[in-house]
Formats: C-alpha cells, structure tokens, sequence
C-alpha cells in the first residue's frame, strides 16, 4: 500500500509541472484573445445610423429620364464605413461615344453613421466653402451652396453632405447651378436651406 502511495505521489509531482505549465498556457492564450476582442470592439466604428447609398438616392430610372434613354451607369460604388462617416457614390453618363461631349450626372453621398460623424458633416461641409466661389442655394436639404470653380453643388441633408454634379463631365467648370437644382430635385428632399450654426 505504502508502495502504491508512493508511485501516485510521484506521478503527481512528475505532472503537476506540466499541468500548471498548461493551464499557463491556457490562461495566456485566453487573456490575449481577450486581448484581440476588445480591441477590435473599441477600434471598430460605431454605426448607429444606416449609411446611404447613393444610388440607391439616385436610380437608373430617375438617371434616364433626366440624362435620356442611352444612360450608362459608370459609377456604383456601395457605402465604404470609415471612423465616423461612410462614403458612397453613384453616377452616369448620358452614353455620348465623344468624350468632350459626354454629360455626366454623379453623386457622392457622406453619411454621418453616428453622432460624431453628423458632426463631422456638418463641420466638413462649412469648412469646405471655398472664399469667394461660392454661392448660397436657398430650399435645398438644410444647406446647399454651389461652388462656381468646379461646378458642383454641396448639400447637407440630415445626417448627410451629398456633392452633385451634373454637366459635361471633360468641363466641369462649366456645369450650372441650375443643372446641379435639377439633379438636386431628384435626390434631395426640400429643406429649409439656412446654413447651420456651430
């Protein structure tokens, strides 16, 4: 019996190295994945608002009726989620084979995907007024103005700063106001159209 006792009190004590080396590991292996997970969970963004797709705002039909029944889609690229904001686009072209000629109707729609990326809108898009060509649009989205060196009108709607051109796509600088109201009609709802206090 004293025999037995002994061989199992040595097999414990040959082990028990190995056994604690191994819940060691087990211990370390768990707390680094534990590790992993909260980083990702503290790094990941936070999106509490669905981001927009833009052509989702601004479909084929609505490209065709405005551009005519030739319409080729260029441009369809779904919502890319950054920190804060989540970046979409969408255009198309009239179908014209010269270059120099072709029209082109496009959006890029910035979502604000949480508070701090409505924000971040809504700073950018003041930020982003170049001194003086810039010209205030009234009615459009909570607040538009249309840049005269590139011919594009910028809007913020809600939690999103949409940018529309629509014109000859070789000179954008020759793209109207009035052109831009006309995509604007489409794919933005009417506002109040004050720029917004910060």
């Amino acid at each position: 019996m004293n025999h037995r006792l002994r061989s199992v009190k040595l097999y414990v004590a040959q082990h028990t190295q190995c056994l604690l080396t191994m819940l060691f590991a087990i211990v370390l292996l768990a707390a680094g994945m534990g590790l992993v997970v909260w980083f990702a969970h503290t790094t990941a963004p936070k999106v509490v608002y669905d981001p927009t797709n833009a052509c989702k705002l601004f479909t084929t039909e609505e490209a065709t009726d405005l551009l005519g029944s030739a319409t080729i889609q260029s441009v369809d690229d779904a919502p890319v989620v950054s920190r804060n904001t989540a970046v979409s686009k969408c255009g198309y072209t009239d179908g014209n084979h010269d270059q120099n000629q072709m029209v082109v109707a496009a959006i890029i729609v910035r979502s604000g995907i949480n508070d701090d990326g409505v924000l971040e809108n809504k700073r950018d898009f003041v930020k982003s007024q170049p001194r003086g060509a810039t010209e205030v649009v009234q009615g459009v989205g909570d607040a538009a103005f249309f840049n005269t060196s590139n011919g594009q009108l910028s809007v913020l709607d809600g939690r999103d700063w949409l940018i529309l051109s629509y014109g000859v796509g070789a000179d954008p600088s020759s793209n109207t106001k009035d052109q831009a109201l006309k995509l604007a009609d489409i794919v933005v709802p009417s506002g109040a159209g004050t720029v917004p206090a910060f």
